[in-house]
Parts: structure tokens; sequence; C-alpha cells
């Protein structure tokens, strides 16, 4: 294809028809993660009786199998398979493991099948990314009004879980009735797969069938903004692992300030997915305006401010009103952190890679946001989590550090994996100012090293650099 065809077919637009049926893929896809991934950390810490650093282990477990898809799913993909029936099989695997899950309270057994689902679920993110590109005439403008579908996706389950199957419920009922989104998850796994079935046949591309796809990525690295973003989104994926890993348990913290009872974690956290919609839907009109650096730029700081706020506001023990008006700030920055970065960085990532390895680009750069990156933030996380929650206050690393303020240290009780009560002690200003430390790396690195100029340019890694 020339580039006076490129150019117009990118003034084309897509038919309606089609991209309904990319809205209800994109919604299915994310309602399945919307289900389960705001309150997991919660379940398991209330109803199973995980420690901080377990729920870490269990968080990295969620990325072990992404750091096999750029050289299996996205090979798969782009040189022998149907992206539509590669998405159909892992949803159906998937789904059916995530109804054992719901059945499953032992550690290690959770923390295995959930191995097993990541390895299915999280390269299937990238995959409904290819298949949109692939069949979007002008992706700039039109993917990001497809994906806001997702986010919309998102946020069901938690009015269905919270507004319905546990309204009512608190104490150990509450605790062990969340389990309830996994069923939910798993249900609505075996839906898309069956859906997956009628979606636009995408095969592989057949252009240069000798160079395996793998082999192109890394190619790409030669390039300095390529090498620049895929660096950062390491590290931001850090900071994204914290918020998920942790806002669940927070949020019950705050509304605990408050003393609120009732199902209630889910539906807060959902004020991001909100104003995640509305940065979608403005996002192809800024990528265009500002361009792409201005516009990460803005998601990296979201992901700094955000910590801060999250920090400032676990102090306000006795400003309970103020303490959740700021909370539910930071959940709405979320649109921010996801819409100006990650989903920025998927479309500049699809802008510039070669036209046969779109399958290949999406999995691996999937693959450092919630491959390597989730997995060193789940062990992160979990460590820094559980480096600031104690026993008893004569072991606080405030008590080791001489710091005589006790605001923000929040005192709870919890059941331990054997099933007894544990009084404990943790430090909140300690585990979002550690996010904000590593949010503020991730910026200055953007901000110092990725060009200025306009990089969105497609990169053919054969010919040599200039």
């Amino acid at each position: 294809m020339t580039d006076t065809e490129t150019e117009t077919l990118s003034l084309e637009k897509t038919d309606f028809a089609l991209k309904m049926r990319l809205i209800v893929m994109m919604f299915l896809q994310y309602f399945v993660q919307g289900c389960y991934l705001p309150i997991i950390t919660l379940y398991l810490i209330d109803a199973l009786g995980f420690s901080a650093f377990q729920i870490g282990v269990f968080g990295a477990a969620l990325a072990v199998g992404p750091l096999l898809a750029p050289f299996v799913f996205g090979q798969i993909v782009d040189r022998h398979y149907a992206t539509e029936r590669v998405l159909a099989f892992c949803h159906l695997s998937g789904g059916v493991i995530m109804l054992a899950l719901f059945l499953q309270q032992s550690y290690w057994p959770v923390v295995i099948l959930g191995v097993m689902y990541s390895i299915l679920y999280v390269p299937t993110m990238m995959l409904t990314n290819s298949l949109s590109f692939q069949h979007l005439k002008d992706s700039d403008r039109e993917f990001p009004l497809i994906r806001l579908w997702g986010t919309i996706g998102f946020v069901v389950p938690a009015w269905l879980a919270e507004g319905l199957f546990l309204r009512g419920l608190s104490g150990d009922a509450l605790n062990t009735g969340r389990g309830i989104v996994l069923a939910m998850a798993g249900v609505a796994g075996l839906l898309m797969a069956a859906y997956c079935l009628s979606l636009p046949h995408t095969p592989p591309v057949s252009k240069d069938k000798k160079d395996l796809a793998p082999g192109k990525v890394l190619k790409m690295l030669k390039y300095r903004h390529f090498l620049v973003l895929v660096l950062v989104a390491f590290i931001i994926s850090i900071v994204h692992k914290f918020y998920f890993q942790w806002n669940s348990p927070f949020l019950k913290n705050v509304l605990v300030m408050g003393n609120v009872t009732g199902a209630w974690e889910q539906r807060i956290s959902s004020i991001g997915q909100v104003f995640e919609v509305l940065v979608m839907a403005g996002l192809g009109f800024a990528l265009k305006k500002f361009g792409f650096k201005l516009v990460m730029l803005v998601g990296l700081l979201s992901y700094l401010v955000r910590s801060l706020i999250f920090a400032y506001a676990s102090t306000l023990s006795d400003a309970f009103p103020l303490a959740m008006a700021l909370t539910c700030l930071g959940q709405a920055m979320h649109g921010l952190c996801f819409g100006c970065f990650l989903a920025a960085a998927y479309i500049y990532v699809d802008k510039v890679c070669p036209l046969d390895a779109r399958g290949s680009m999406q999995t691996f750069f999937g693959t450092f946001v919630f491959g390597l990156g989730m997995f060193a933030g789940g062990f992160i996380s979990g460590s820094i989590g559980d480096y600031f929650t104690s026993p008893g206050k004569e072991s606080l690393v405030r008590t080791a550090w001489n710091i005589e303020s006790q605001t923000g240290i929040q005192a709870f009780t919890q059941k331990n994996l054997e099933g007894h009560p544990i009084d404990l002690l943790r430090d909140w200003p300690g585990i979002w100012l550690s996010s904000a430390a590593i949010a503020l790396l991730a910026t200055l690195l953007f901000w110092f090293l990725f060009p200025r100029l306009d990089t969105s340019q497609r990169m053919d890694p054969d010919e040599d650099q200039s």
C-alpha cells in the first residue's frame, strides 16, 4: 500500500455495523475483568486471610502468563491462526478456570489458578486491540470511541455485584460473599468465547513469512523513542499495580474512618472508569491537537498526583468528608492515568509498528505493561505493603525511624490463612508515598528522554537508522 492510499484510507469511516460488533467485543472483554479486578484484593484478605506479601505473590501470579505472550500468542496470531479464534479459545478456557477459582479457598491452588488464568486472559487485551486496529479505517479517531465501551463494560459489574448480589450484607457474610465476582467473571468469559466466533475474520498477514514477528519486535528497540516508551511503561506499570492491589483495602479503610458499612468499594472505584470514558472520548482529538508526548506526560503526572492524594487522604481520620472527597478525586484521576498514558501508548505502538507485526507488537508492549512490570509490581507493592504493616507499634517503620506522628496508621483485625484473627497496624501514607516515588521516576525519564519531535511514523526495522 502506498502512502497516498494509506492517507486516503485514513480519511474514510468504518462501517457502522462493524463498529457495533467491535463495541460489543470491547464491552464483554472488559466486563470480565471488571468483575474481579477492583475487589479481588479485599476478598483475598478478608475472606481467605492472605497477608500483604501473599497478596503481592498472587498479584505477581496474574502477570506470569503474559511473559510468554510475545513469543507465543503474537506469533500464533501474526503467522498461523485467525485472531478471533485465538480469542475464543482463551476466553473459553479462562472462563472455566475462573469458575474453579470461585470454588477454591486454599493459598497455593488460588495462586496456581491465577497463573493459568493470566496466561489466557491478559493476551486477549492486546489481541482485541490488534483486531480493532486491523478493521478500523481511521484508528486514531475511531479506536478511542471503540475502547471506551470496554471501560463501560468494566464499570457495570460493580453495580451488579454490590447493588444486587451483596446488597444488605456486612461482616463475615460480606467478606465471603464478595467471591461471587469470580463466578460472574467465569460466566462472562464463556459468553465472550461464544461471541468471539462471530467477530470479523482476521487472518494472519501473509507478508514476509520467513521473518518471525518477534524478531521484528526486538529489532525495533534500536529506535530511541520506542525503547524509552517500553522502559517507562515497565516502570509505570508497577505504580498501576499498586493502585489495583491496594485500592480496595484503602477504600475500606476510608469508609471505616466514617463508620460506613456495607459493600461500596467497587462502586466507588468505578468513578475512575466513568472519568476514563470521558478521557477516551476526547483522546483522539487530544492526540492530534497536542501530540503523543504531551498527552502521555499528562498521564504519567496523574499517576504521581493520585498517589500523593491518597497518602494525604489517609491522614484525615478526623475529617471524613474531606478524606472521602479526596479519595473520590483520586479515583477519578484513573481516567487520566489510563487514557492519557496506557491507551495513548497502545495507539502510538500501533502507529509506528510494521503492518505485518501488529499482533506481536501489541502483545510485546502489553507484556511490559501487564507482564514484567505487573510481575515486578506484584512483589514490590506486596513487599512494601508488608513492610508498612506491623503486629504492634513497637515494630512499625515509623518507630524504627523515630517518627512520632501516627497519622494515617490504621488498626484492624483480619483472619490469617488458618482462620485465626490477628491484630495489625498499616501505615497507608508509607504505602502511597512509595508509589509516588516510583511514578516520579517514570515521569522524569519520559520527560527528559522521549523525543520532542513527532516520531509517530511507521518504522521499518530492516532499514538502518540514519
